[in-house]
């Protein structure tokens, strides 16, 4: 007999295409609801409780250029090119451990050289003969006064290696009045993004470790025959049968 004396129009559809599609994703999501709840729930309070606990930071910053040798003289296109190409050597310099091992002694830091160096931020701006070196720390005063401090080491490191002395401090650090933003919204959506993924993906694996025949492929898989229908349920036609009798 053929298949379609069945009338069964959806069994085309799912011999078509044994792979999960979107509707097993959507119906296994809602069917371990409670396990991605739980699953993010804990997430979410870590990241409150790392949002709230962050310790309070400030940045300071000051701008150094570098010149040429003789102030008096302008520069053509040449130096200028020169004097960047520059720059990326120079911001190796900036992070040497012999200024990170300097700063931490005067100042009697706790961090290590690692740590310092990852609180240092020197950046140029681009197109210029500019750079920008910050320094974060819990105290703003701190803050200020050691950024103040790498400069001047930073220059000092420079001359001692290039034999110039061509960096010049266009502004000083001052004492951050603001703290940086402790971003605890964007903390708080990254912990439940991750805690819905992690939840999504431990209810895939309890699904599948615990999967149930929910198709006639599955049943065809499982005993490599053709179903040739399926019998209804007929629990409701008896309970309302039996409840006839009854009435009798």
């Amino acid at each position: 007999m053929k298949r379609e004396n069945y009338n069964y129009d959806y069994y085309e559809e799912e011999m078509e295409d044994d792979t999960l599609d979107i509707q097993d994703l959507i119906f296994t999501i809602f069917r371990r609801w409670k396990v991605i709840i739980l699953t993010m729930i804990p997430v979410i309070i870590l990241g409150f409780i790392f949002a709230n606990t962050r310790p309070t930071i400030y940045e300071a910053q000051t701008n150094l250029i570098i010149s040429g040798n003789n102030p008096g003289i302008s520069l053509d296109k040449s130096d200028i090119d020169l004097n960047q190409k520059l720059t990326t050597t120079y911001l190796e310099l900036a992070k040497s451990k012999s200024i990170l091992k300097n700063i931490i002694k005067k100042f009697d830091l706790k961090d290590d050289e690692k740590a310092l160096a990852a609180s240092i931020s020197i950046l140029p701006i681009k197109d210029t003969e500019i750079i920008t070196l910050s320094y974060k720390n819990q105290d703003p005063q701190m803050a200020a006064v050691i950024t103040n401090e790498i400069a001047k080491q930073f220059i000092t490191r420079v001359t001692e290696v290039m034999k110039v002395r061509n960096i010049t401090v266009i502004d000083k650090a001052q004492i951050p009045e603001k703290p940086l933003p402790k971003k605890r919204a964007l903390i708080l959506l990254a912990s439940g993004m991750a805690g819905l993924i992690l939840g999504i993906g431990i209810a895939f694996i309890i699904e599948f470790m615990f999967a149930k025949l929910r198709k006639p492929t599955d049943m065809e898989k499982i005993l490599n025959v053709p179903m040739l229908g399926m019998i209804p349920e007929f629990t409701h036609i008896a309970e309302e049968s039996g409840k006839g009798e009854k009435h009798a």
